[in-house]
């Protein structure tokens, strides 16, 4: 880690222990990861692909209605989703997985925790808890709009 923090200037957001693994958030602005270490040993655990040291490439979309619609196309489509526990992707609440044709689990989000002006993540007992199945509308959270990441056209 300290090659992330020190050569590489990443902020520790947040550490995670699930199943005896220990996961470790960096940031490089304010959202709440950019980049999330996760033990290798993990991946079999979860029944992903042994053959890349990447757990997830992560893409956010524009809206929440454009990531359901990511995923009835995705679904439509014959694209495997597979479920990823959430204490695994911490400061994002909705998100789906896939796995592309070389077996890379490929996570699509709308929103991601901004880290406020003391620097610390929100509370896990203050997060909003995602629930299944998906409800037809969010209400947005303080923080919905404050990422300066342009996503393109909503369309």
């Amino acid at each position: 880690m300290l090659f992330y923090t020190g050569e590489m200037g990443l902020t520790l957001t947040e550490e995670v222990s699930w199943h005896g693994h220990r996961m470790v958030f960096l940031r490089a602005g304010n959202e709440h990861h950019s980049v999330a270490l996760v033990p290798i040993d993990l991946r079999k655990e979860l029944g992903l692909s042994e053959h890349t040291t990447v757990m997830t490439y992560g893409m956010q979309v524009g809206s929440y209605r454009q990531l359901k619609d990511a995923v009835a196309l995705l679904n439509e489509n014959g694209c495997e989703e597979i479920d990823v526990p959430t204490a695994l992707f911490p400061g994002i609440d909705y998100a789906a997985h896939f796995l592309d044709p070389d077996g890379h689990c490929i996570q699509l989000y709308c929103y991601m925790e901004q880290i406020g002006w003391d620097g610390k993540p929100r509370p896990v007992s203050l997060r909003r808890e995602a629930v299944t199945p998906w409800p037809d509308k969010l209400e947005a959270l303080p923080d919905t709009y404050a990422d300066r990441t342009f996503q393109g056209p909503l369309g």
